[in-house]
């Protein structure tokens, strides 16, 4: 028994060495395949985007300004429609993001629960508007902590206070609040096989506050064997099932951030507003 342990020890030793060299190998094939789906992705977008929701424009505008992609991504170049009873609801809500003039930002009266504390942040005109520091972070975590969505959205809720400025990333607490979110975010995505809606947010969430590196590389390209033939994804195991706009984007946000892997993105989601309505 004890020559067997030796010999299996003695295999382990000789074959670890070359198990980063093997994986540097593959890199640029692995990087060749990351940029082919990209660009399936843009093409998926640029023959679609006129009829993606306010929502999906919003993201896809922040992907542009992340990334500095081109100009036709951007959403005045992307929302050229006029707006539906739907899409004036979207941009009273979410057009502070863009710094949409067209019409009056206002905070929704009823929304899921767990938008709401990200909605608090977005709607923060001045310092005064913030909660003190120590029932907002309490109130992140305990959403945090609940899963799915909730889990997700506190994400974006606290990178939404940071921006702000009704936290500081300097802050010891919220450096700690930043790495409890991201560990849960991460143990999130491995509960799901495939990139679903919920998985890719996580992911990308991650990327938002700053932590990609506890992301390996690899979660990003088994990602894309679930591409559709047109670019886009279904946000489901079955590529065949349909198109989910909003998976679709976020997977772009991920094979962006993945083609400049060791760069640290740092564009806010919230516009500097330097003349409002």
């Amino acid at each position: 028994m004890k020559k067997y342990f030796a010999f299996v020890l003695l295999l382990l030793f000789f074959a670890y060495p070359f198990y980063p060299l093997a994986h540097s190998e593959n890199k640029p094939l692995q990087r060749l395949e990351l940029e082919k789906s990209r660009d399936k992705i843009l093409n998926y977008i640029r023959k679609n985007k006129t009829h993606f929701r306010v929502e999906d424009l919003i993201l896809l505008d922040y992907i542009q300004r992340r990334f500095d992609l081109p100009d036709e991504f951007s959403f005045n170049r992307s929302f050229i429609r006029i707006p539906t009873p739907q899409d004036i609801k979207s941009l009273e809500t979410y057009g502070r993001l863009v710094n949409y003039k067209g019409i009056e930002w206002k905070k929704p009266k009823q929304a899921e629960s767990y938008i709401w504390l990200e909605l608090k942040a977005l709607f923060v005109d001045k310092q005064e508007d913030c909660m003190d520091k120590i029932t907002l972070i309490r109130q992140i975590k305990e959403q945090s902590k609940r899963g799915g969505y909730e889990t997700t959205h506190s994400a974006l809720a606290l990178a939404w206070f940071i921006e702000q400025r009704c936290l500081s990333i300097s802050d010891n607490d919220v450096q700690q609040l930043i790495n409890e979110i991201t560990h849960q975010l991460h143990s999130l995505t491995f509960s799901i096989p495939f990139p679903s809606d919920l998985k890719v947010e996580a992911m990308a969430f991650i990327c938002y506050l700053g932590k990609k590196k506890i992301i390996n590389p690899d979660e990003i390209y088994r990602l894309f064997s679930f591409q559709r033939d047109d670019g886009a994804f279904s946000g489901t195991g079955i590529p065949s099932d349909g198109v989910n706009v909003h998976t679709t984007l976020l997977i772009l946000w991920l094979a962006l951030e993945f083609l400049n892997e060791n760069t640290l993105y740092t564009e806010p989601m919230i516009v500097v507003v330097k003349d409002k309505n």
